[in-house]
């Protein structure tokens, strides 16, 4: 099939919606597809996206659209049902499609504009299906605070929604939330995980030092790193790294505490773990992407589970027969990380996260 996808965040862009487009891109290629991908230009290359392998049509403009300043971003979050990427919606008209045939195409998010600029592009495009692959639900992103009243946020939602053939979340928690607020669409929704990101490590046991990395962001208002944090202050055989953007903890003699890093001095850090440490969400039905990305490797996944879905999403990663999981405690989380001392590293990527099974269940 001819396959034409949309993002208006580019896949050489480090961000977590760019791992899971490239593996579904590898999964389309897999399964034989040819695929075009329009997305903006970004300066330089900080993912393993391969264009040589597709065919790449860009949204002219700049490499990133201007942020504004702190005060008017602020009003545009509560008042604003699109970020900053919606100015790339002036440019639907100077992007130019090939005159063929797509029997498929597929828009995906973050940014949720990438489905406003889809519907916009499509008036000129001759397709079969329009599928909608979703991130963040808008109606259920924790990330904002609309001043809106939930009836308007549901009617500009519905709005992009029905005009896609097929809808897909990627959390079963979504997908029914999603549902139940939508019941006369609610056919159209489906859920598929995100694919696992396929790559090979190498992990040797050392019961005497026990390699823990959080790689990522933590607001703490999302997101409660702390437990980890005050666990391992007290495991003497516990060296954690912590990089990203969150409050400062102070650094310990087995702790180290890092900034927002770049991609590939992050993969050094989590190439020499032992334990890739991931907290769920206090709030809403998403799960952080790095659980499913990191399948492929040969490390422990330890995930904390906190918030709304506790229960539910206890019995959702069980079903993986993959991952480690406790409550976020530092109890609990002390528990677990001892039990992972002597663990031997012989985990395989389950079936359902392949990326050319994922790709099979997005084009069904």
């Amino acid at each position: 099939m001819n396959i034409l996808l949309v993002t208006l965040f580019s896949l050489e862009r480090n961000t977590s919606v760019a791992i899971s487009n490239i593996n579904i891109t590898k999964g389309l290629l897999a399964l034989g597809h040819k695929v075009t991908w329009v997305m903006p230009n970004w300066a330089q290359c900080e993912t393993e996206f391969d264009a040589s392998q597709v065919r790449v049509i860009r949204v002219p403009g700049q490499d990133q659209p201007r942020q504004v300043d702190w005060f008017r971003n602020k009003l545009r979050s509560h008042f604003g049902f699109l970020d900053f990427t919606r100015s790339y919606l002036r440019q639907v008209s100077k992007v130019h499609l090939p005159d063929e045939y797509f029997d498929v195409v597929i828009s995906t998010s973050d940014p949720k504009t990438s489905h406003v600029f889809t519907a916009r592009l499509l008036r000129r495009v001759n397709y079969g299906r329009w599928i909608q692959h979703w991130g963040d639900p808008l109606l259920g992103d924790i990330t904002r605070n609309f001043w809106w009243p939930k009836w308007c946020i549901k009617l500009y939602e519905f709005s992009i929604l029905r005009k896609a053939d097929k809808v897909v979340y990627v959390t079963p928690f979504t997908c029914q939330v999603q549902q139940s607020e939508y019941p006369r669409i609610a056919h159209k929704f489906s859920f598929i995980p995100l694919p696992a990101d396929m790559y090979q490590t190498h992990t040797e046991n050392n019961p005497d030092c026990l390699r823990i990395a959080y790689l990522g962001d933590y607001n703490p208002v999302f997101r409660n790193l702390k437990p980890l944090y005050e666990a391992c202050v007290d495991l003497d055989f516990a060296q954690l790294t912590i990089a990203g953007h969150g409050p400062k903890y102070a650094p310990q003699s087995n702790i180290t505490i890092l900034p927002r890093i770049p991609q590939d001095q992050a993969l050094e850090i989590e190439n020499n773990a032992d334990v890739i440490f991931c907290a769920c969400n206090l709030r809403g039905t998403q799960i952080p992407g790095k659980i499913l990305y990191k399948t492929s490797s040969d490390k422990h996944i330890l995930i904390a589970v906190d918030g709304d879905y506790r229960t539910e999403m206890i019995q959702y990663f069980e079903s993986y027969d993959r991952f480690v999981i406790c409550e976020n405690t530092p109890e609990a989380i002390a528990t677990a990380l001892s039990s992972l001392r002597s663990r031997a590293h012989n985990y395989k990527t389950p079936e359902q996260l392949l990326p050319i099974n994922i790709a099979k269940e997005i084009l069904s």
